[in-house]
């Protein structure tokens, strides 16, 4: 039950990340930049939200920062493609599948950088 809960509460920051980059997009949007380039700065910044996220997570446990990482992308990646499907009905491609696997990385290396974070910290 308590990993359960500590993973809601990684998905409550998720959301607020990508809440605030839909904002921040929106609002670079309004500006009178290329849309290509918003939607490129719109992948780096979630790419981050994944990676800091992960990182964040695998400070605390005692697994492998890889398999966090994993867990943590599949999860976010799952939600993401969920909430494509119902609400903007948009097909699945090979975009979003090269979109995708970039989180996913991203996550991974997050996930084994906060891991050996702790480790480096904990040897001071």
């Amino acid at each position: 039950m308590l990993k359960v809960l500590s993973y809601l509460k990684y998905i409550g920051i998720f959301i607020l990340f990508i809440v605030g980059i839909a904002i921040v997009t929106s609002l670079i949007n309004l500006t009178g930049f290329k849309p290509n380039l918003i939607n490129k700065l719109a992948v780096i910044l979630t790419a981050l939200s994944f990676f800091i996220i992960s990182a964040l997570a695998s400070k605390n446990i005692a697994e492998k920062g890889y398999i966090l990482g994993i867990k943590l992308g599949l999860l976010f990646v799952i939600l993401m493609i969920l909430i494509n499907l119902i609400f903007f009905k948009s097909g699945f491609n090979i975009d979003r599948f090269i979109y995708y696997t970039i989180l996913i990385i991203s996550s991974i290396l997050g996930g084994s950088f906060g891991k050996n974070l702790k480790i480096k910290k904990l040897a001071r």
